[in-house]
């Protein structure tokens, strides 16, 4: 399996944007965690980017938790935090083309 930066920003879009529902959010990351897990077999894109790759990874499991009924545990406010602190961290910008544009999209997303 391989899991690269842009396809967990991609997760983290679609949840905010609302075409990803939590609870799929939460399936896809289970899937990366059983299979590293159970395999050891996940190739994270780019190498250099595994911590932060699997950050996003563990945010995202679970992120369907309900703190009470019809309440989420992450509000999509936290869950836009967490992804400008993840994927665009403070400790190196992210690698590649992309990372202004990146950058521009996750400010940008769920403030509807």
């Amino acid at each position: 399996m391989e899991v690269d930066l842009q396809a967990v920003c991609r997760v983290f879009e679609d949840l905010l944007n609302g075409s990803m529902l939590r609870e799929q959010a939460d399936r896809w990351a289970y899937a990366v965690v059983v299979q590293e897990e159970e395999t050891g077999i996940v190739t994270y894109l780019p190498p250099f980017e595994r911590e932060r790759i699997w950050a996003g990874v563990m945010y995202l499991y679970g992120i369907n938790t309900m703190k009470a009924p019809n309440e989420y545990l992450h509000s999509n406010d936290d869950i836009r935090e967490a992804m400008m602190a993840i994927l665009c961290g403070s400790d190196d910008e992210l690698a590649g083309d992309d990372s202004a544009s990146l950058g521009a999209a996750v400010a940008t997303l769920g403030r509807k």
